[in-house]
C-alpha cells in the first residue's frame, strides 16, 4: 500500500506541473512580489508564449521578451520581467515571451529563437516588423540571432546586459560560440547594445574585466546611468530601464 500510494504521489505532483506548464500567460495573473509570485513565466515548457489580456490595438508589429540566466537554486526566476511586462503592455502591442533552456550552449537557443520567429512570422502575416528584447543571457541569444537572420522582415534588437565576451559556463561546455570580440549585425536588423555600468552591476562587478565590452558592427552601444530614481541600476533593474525608453517610443 505504501508503494501505491507513494506513485500516487507522484502521479500528482506530475499532474500539477503540467498544469502550471500548459497554462497560457495572462498579464492580470502575474504579481510583482517576492511573496506573491509563482515563477510562472519561467516555469514552463520551451518555445514562444503569447502573453494575453492586454488591450491591444496595434498587431501591425510585436515585441518578444527573452529572458536570461538562473542559477538553479535562484528563487523567484523571471520575476525580473513583471514590472517591465507591466510597462510594455502600455505600447497596446502583442507580446510573447520565449521560454529556452539556459543550461544550453547560447548558440542553440539562438537557432530556435529563429526557428520561432519565423513561426509568428508565418502565422500573422499582418507583421511588418518586430521588436526582441533580450536580458543577460538572454541578450547574448538575440545577438546570436542578430548575426544570422536572413528573412526580409525587419527586427529591432535591444540587448541588455548581456555578458557578449562570452560566460565561463559555456566556455567549460565547450560550446562553438562561447567566445567573441565582434558581432556583425544583419542589415534587416536594428541593433542597440545596452551596457550597465560593470561596478554597479551584481553579475559583473566582481569580474577581472567587463564581459559587455565587444565590437558591434552594424548596431550600437548605450551605456545605461550608474543610478536611476535615486537607486543603483544594477543588472535586473536595467531590464525596466529601457522598457520604459521602449515604451516611450513606440507611444
Amino acid at each position: 500500500m505504501s508503494n501505491f500510494l507513494f506513485i500516487l504521489l507522484l502521479f500528482l505532483i506530475g499532474c500539477s506541473n503540467d498544469t502550471i506548464n500548459s497554462k497560457k500567460i495572462f498579464i492580470t495573473d502575474l504579481k510583482n512580489s517576492k511573496e506573491e509570485y509563482d515563477g510562472s513565466l519561467v516555469n514552463r515548457q520551451n518555445g514562444m508564449h503569447r502573453i494575453f489580456g492586454m488591450n491591444e490595438k496595434d498587431s501591425t508589429f510585436g515585441i518578444i521578451l527573452v529572458h536570461g540566466y538562473y542559477p538553479r537554486n535562484w528563487k523567484g526566476k523571471g520575476l525580473e520581467w513583471v514590472n517591465p511586462i507591466f510597462e510594455l503592455s502600455k505600447t497596446n502591442v502583442p507580446l510573447w515571451f520565449f521560454k529556452y533552456d539556459w543550461e544550453n550552449c547560447p548558440e542553440n537557443s539562438a537557432d530556435s529563437l529563429y526557428f520561432e520567429l519565423k513561426n509568428i512570422i508565418s502565422n500573422n502575416s499582418h507583421l511588418d516588423s518586430l521588436w526582441v528584447l533580450g536580458h543577460s543571457l538572454g541578450g547574448v541569444v538575440t545577438s546570436l540571432f542578430a548575426e544570422s537572420w536572413t528573412d526580409n522582415l525587419p527586427i529591432t534588437v535591444h540587448s541588455i546586459a548581456a555578458p557578449l565576451a562570452g560566460m565561463k559556463r559555456f566556455k567549460d561546455n565547450q560550446c562553438r560560440r562561447a567566445e567573441k570580440e565582434t558581432y556583425t549585425v544583419r542589415d534587416q536588423i536594428n541593433y542597440t547594445q545596452w551596457k550597465t555600468v560593470k561596478e554597479q552591476d551584481g553579475a559583473f562587478k566582481r569580474l577581472e574585466f567587463d564581459p559587455q565590452n565587444v565590437l558591434i558592427k552594424g548596431g550600437k552601444a548605450i551605456t545605461l546611468p550608474g543610478t536611476w530614481k535615486d537607486t543603483r541600476l544594477g543588472h535586473n533593474k536595467s531590464i525596466q530601464w529601457v522598457c520604459e525608453e521602449v515604451t516611450r517610443k513606440i507611444r
